[in-house]
This record gives structure tokens, sequence and C-alpha cells, in this order.
């Protein structure tokens, strides 16, 4: 990462390079009281680059809370906790998981005269600050301060069931033919699309889902059903975020606020 500044709080160019790309590039003007909030918006960014190891690694399983901001990875060997946006770093050895319920593990561990507690349950948690969803809710207790956050990879969420579509901006589909989504963990997204087979790349960025054009087979059915088919070929290609909800419905949300609702199949 590459920020300069020019000025007491006047501009500030921006440049953020990840694994050899430009990820954001911003001139600005800023006050002293927007300083703070780049620098959160920024670590934000960054917990979920570093969340996601280039080619796809074993990078460990990893955990992000703003305000204050911090972060802590879990390895094979240790859990290490930074705090301070980076500037304190802690290592303990990695514990053996306490199971509280199905859905919660605790690990307890102790270094150089601090104390960690952290408890992680498997349930979906908000990003207070990028509105990405993660498959853990994340708490932490270091000494005597209390931390919490979400963890774990937001791609788990959409790889983890394969998806039939109910809604389509709001409109029921129709019965028959279904339409199915599948979203792998190298980055595909295929299915059938009503009448045609589909299949695009997709990505989660910072704050959001980009699913690239795609290309599907070209058979013809009814006219009702070319026309589902071509209304959620758009919509799929237009989505920039997704979220899950209280039932467990996947839903991908375009910029202009439509939406595809999917369910497991």
């Amino acid at each position: 990462m590459f920020l300069s500044c020019s000025g007491q709080f006047a501009t500030v160019h921006v440049s953020l390079f990840c694994r050899g790309w430009i990820m954001l590039h911003k001139t600005c003007s800023l006050t002293s009281g927007s300083v703070r909030w780049l620098s959160v918006r920024l670590a934000a960014f960054l917990g979920l680059v570093l969340s996601h190891p280039a080619g796809g690694g074993s990078g460990g399983w990893r955990a992000i809370g703003h305000e204050p901001s911090w972060s802590i990875m879990r390895t094979d060997t240790q859990l290490t906790l930074e705090t301070d946006f980076g500037a304190t770093r802690r290592d303990f050895p990695l514990p053996p998981a306490g199971r509280i319920d199905e859905q919660t593990v605790s690990y307890s561990s102790s270094a150089k005269g601090s104390k960690l507690q952290m408890t992680v349950k498997q349930a979906v948690c908000i990003d207070s600050m990028t509105g990405m969803p993660r498959p853990d809710q994340v708490t932490v207790q270091i000494d005597e301060r209390s931390l919490s956050g979400c963890g774990g990879d937001p791609a788990s969420l959409l790889q983890r069931n394969e998806w039939k579509v109910v809604y389509l901006a709001g409109k029921a589909i129709l019965a028959d033919p279904i339409i199915s989504v599948n979203f792998s963990s190298e980055g595909r997204v295929s299915g059938s699309a009503s009448c045609n087979r589909f299949g695009a790349g997709y990505t989660l960025t910072g704050e959001g889902l980009n699913i690239e054009k795609g290309m599907s087979s070209m058979m013809a059915c009814d006219p009702p059903i070319m026309e589902q088919e071509q209304e959620f070929l758009q919509l799929l290609e237009k989505a920039v975020r997704f979220s899950i909800t209280p039932a467990g419905s996947l839903m991908l949300q375009t910029a202009g606020q439509d939406a595809i609702e999917l369910v497991k199949m």
C-alpha cells in the first residue's frame, strides 16, 4: 500500500497495491475529521484482501473487527492478534478448541503475561464497516479488553450450497423449469438459467460481488421461459453484493436494489 499526502488535511493521493495490481487509486480532499474514516475503510479493505490468499491457498482462518480496529489469524499452531491498526501484535499458542454447543467453540491461551479468550459461533455476521457477510460471529477477550467482529471467508457462504432461484426482482419465477446456481471455489458461477446452461467468473472485492459477463448454450424454449432466462442473466450480471437472510436465503443484489432471491436446492 502506498499513501501520499500533500498539504495539511488538504489533498490526499491514495494508491493501494495488492499482489502487483492497483486496487484503489483516489485523489480527494480531506478534513481532519475524515482521516480516521479513511484509515478505518482501508483497514476494512485490507482485512478482506488478506483473508483471501493468492491462488486460493490455505492462509488460515481470519476474523476482523472495527472501532476499535483489530484482527486475529488462526493457523495450525498459533493465534495472532493485531490491534491498534496493526501497531500491536501478540502471538499465542493455539490451544485445543473447546466445544460450547453445536455451533460454538472457544479457545483459551496465554503468552507473555497476557490471557486471550476467543469464542467463534457459526452464524452469519455482517461486517459493520463494509456490509460484507461472513460465516462466523467472533468475540475476543484480551486481558480486560473485549472485542467483537466477524470471521471466516465470505465466499464460503456462496459456496456451501447449490441454490435455486425463487424470486426475480420481487416476482415469483415459473414453476418449471428451475433456475439453479452454483458458486465454485475456483471462482466460477454456473447452472441452469431456465432453458440454457450458463457459466461466468466471479470475484469478491473489498465491499462487494462482481460477476463477469458469461456464456450460455443456445437452445430455444417457449417465449415465457426465454423471457425469464433473459431477465435472470441480466440481473445476475448486474449483481454488486450479496446477503444471507435470517431464513438462510441468498440475496444477489444490484446497485438499483433489484435482487435475485435463492434458496438451497
